[in-house]
């Protein structure tokens, strides 16, 4: 036996309407999925960040080209202008160059251990790093200690007289 709430929610082609519990039950789904996309979405921004930035990277000029003979290494400091949001700031940086007869090679100081800055010690013709003693050599590729991979190469080009590298920003 049917009663009359029953009819009521019944229409006259057999299809039921909504009836309030439903109805609050849809809305409060509907608020439940705004939040979760209020929370989920900027984390998954925030994950996928680093997809969709594009590493940028300029050429710059980091020494003439007379100031580094062949077979010799030294140390040269540049600085770049990042823009980092609104704020700009200049960023130092230094590299290792090294010449031999057929190239112009450049190496970032940090050593592929732990990032340590490695040394240049000219009269063994290597680059150490003092915290765990790796030992790299003048093509920057390890020679002895913990470093898992030869020093980061930038790519290099000489160019009307002045020695530039590759730098990602």
């Amino acid at each position: 036996m049917k009663n009359s709430h029953d009819q009521a929610d019944a229409s006259l082609d057999g299809q039921l309407k909504p009836t309030r519990r439903r109805l609050l039950g849809w809305l409060v789904a509907g608020i439940n999925l705004v939040v979760a996309g209020v929370v989920v979405g900027p984390v998954l921004g925030y994950v996928a960040s680093p997809l969709r930035r594009k590493a940028k990277s300029e050429w710059v000029p980091v020494l003439d080209e007379a100031e580094l003979p062949v077979g010799q290494t030294r140390e040269a400091s540049f600085v770049l202008r990042i823009r980092d949001g609104f704020a700009e700031t200049d960023q130092k940086y230094s590299v290792f160059l090294h010449r031999t007869p057929d190239r112009v090679m450049a190496f970032d100081p940090a050593c592929t251990h732990l990032g340590c800055r490695v040394k240049w010690m000219g009269d063994k013709d290597r680059y150490f790093c003092p915290c765990h003693g790796g030992v790299f050599n003048a093509d920057g590729k390890v020679v002895s200690g913990p470093p898992p991979k030869p020093l980061e190469e930038y790519p290099v080009k000489v160019e009307d007289g002045r020695i530039w590298i590759q730098k990602k920003v």
